[in-house]
């Protein structure tokens, strides 16, 4: 029986090459042949490991959750304090917003583009900003019984505002923001988590 030609391409690879230029343009300014061109396949070797272009995105988004959104969260479980592993993560926010090549937050550009949707990608971007407040909530509920937070401070309020924070780090990096700028806001949330 005859199986057809064996793939001549790493998935993995050819599915993070996808995830770089969707990360970099988004679905709708990623064309095919700039996809195709990164991943170096051709058109129909794509659709029959892939599917349509959405698909690929969608395969692409659960990547980067996979990776990058869990190695960021993963900052929170540190070895620091509470209020220490929420400082960090606002400096890795920082950190990874003033590179030069910066592409933004993949799951806050995607609710960018798609935020309006009610499903796909969209609804799964949401629930991962949200689990991203839960987990801060949690850690400077932490952070204030353990008398790490000004008396008085509110983790709830704080944790979204930190929501806030990384989608405004986002939006100025992904409109050019100089790293000194982008330094500043970030030494301005810190001076909030005392």
């Amino acid at each position: 029986m005859n199986r057809g030609r064996p793939r001549q391409f790493d998935e993995q690879q050819a599915l993070a090459a996808a995830m770089e230029v969707f990360w970099r343009r988004g679905f709708e300014g990623a064309s095919c042949d700039e996809l195709l061109s990164a991943m170096n396949m051709n058109s129909g070797s794509m659709y029959a490991a892939f599917g349509d272009k959405q698909t690929l995105f969608d395969r692409a988004f659960d990547l980067y959750c996979e990776t990058m959104f869990k190695r960021g969260i993963g900052v929170l479980d540190g070895p620091g304090t509470p209020l220490q592993n929420v400082r960090s993560l606002v400096e890795c926010w920082g950190e990874f917003m003033s590179q030069p090549d910066c592409k933004g937050c993949f799951i806050q550009n995607t609710l960018i583009e798609f935020g309006k949707n009610q499903d796909g990608v969209a609804k799964l971007a949401r629930q991962l900003l949200k689990r991203l407040q839960t987990m801060l909530e949690t850690k400077l509920t932490e952070a204030a019984e353990a008398g790490e937070l000004s008396p008085g401070a509110d983790p709830i309020a704080l944790a979204a505002f930190l929501v806030n924070t990384v989608s405004g780090l986002n939006v100025m990096a992904r409109a050019g923001a100089d790293s000194k700028t982008i330094r500043g806001a970030v030494d301005s949330t810190l001076l909030l988590l005392r």
